[in-house]
Order: structure tokens, then C-alpha cells, then sequence
């Protein structure tokens, strides 16, 4: 069992908002877990082998999308996610990533561009630290 994850004593306050995609348009990559290719490539209408070559690039047997650092996700469309009912791990847990939840300030640093933070109800801090550790369980190198 993973080590829990550090989560700050300050308070979560996160609300997704309408039509809002700025989490897909940062730069960066988006790791897959094993169930994210089934699961998508199934949706898709592919098998996961057809969805890998298409879509992932492996490094250190990490599984991601095939895309460049600064390019937006491949699945982001006009009026969203394209995969939305079957988005990564990643994508769902966001924005409860490790690195995000940790400090009072490096959950501020993300109104830079998500305008869901500080809004909305209050999140119970075990919602918070059970996403993130499925996100570190998930990539615990990264």
C-alpha cells in the first residue's frame, strides 16, 4: 500500500464550470493507465491495440497520448471532451493531483487558469485525498 498522499489543512473549494476547458489546453502530458486504453478504445470503436497505435506513445513503459507537449489533447473538441464519459484518470482527477492539493499556494497557482477553484461547495478533504492517491497509485514515478 502507497504512502497517503500530503494534503494541506486549508480549505478545497472546486467547482467545475460550463464550457470551461482550460485543464486540456495546458501544456503537458496525459498518461493513460492500462484501464483508460480499454476503456477508451472501447468507446471508440477500437480495439486496444488499434487505440495504442493511433493514440499512445510509450516511455518507460508509461502509456500516454501521442501528442507534443504543446499541443491541446487530440480528444478536446469545440464544445468539450469528445471522451468526456470515459476521460483518463488523469483528467479525472483533476485538478486533486498530488502537486496540486499539497500547499494552500500551489492550489491558488491553479486559478491562473481553472476558474472552478475557490468556487462552489466545500470538498470534504477525503474526497481530496482519495483522488489523489488514485493518481499517484496510478503514476507513482511521476
Amino acid at each position: 500500500m502507497s504512502a497517503l498522499v500530503e494534503v494541506g489543512q486549508h480549505r478545497f473549494r472546486f467547482a467545475c464550470q460550463q464550457g470551461c476547458t482550460n485543464c486540456c489546453t495546458q501544456s503537458g502530458h496525459v498518461y493513460l493507465t492500462e484501464d483508460d486504453i480499454t476503456t477508451i478504445a472501447a468507446h471508440l470503436e477500437l480495439t486496444p491495440e488499434q487505440f495504442e497505435a493511433r493514440y499512445v506513445t510509450r516511455r518507460d513503459d508509461h502509456p500516454r497520448l501521442k501528442m507534443r507537449l504543446d499541443e491541446n489533447c487530440f480528444f478536446l473538441a469545440q464544445g468539450g471532451c469528445r471522451i468526456h464519459e470515459v476521460k483518463p484518470l488523469q483528467c479525472r482527477v483533476f485538478p486533486y493531483w498530488p502537486e496540486n492539493v499539497g500547499t494552500r499556494r500551489a492550489w491558488d497557482r491553479l486559478r491562473k487558469y481553472c476558474p472552478g477553484v475557490g468556487v462552489g461547495e466545500l470538498v470534504q478533504i477525503t474526497e481530496v485525498r482519495r483522488e489523489a492517491e488514485a493518481y499517484r497509485e496510478a503514476f507513482p514515478d511521476l
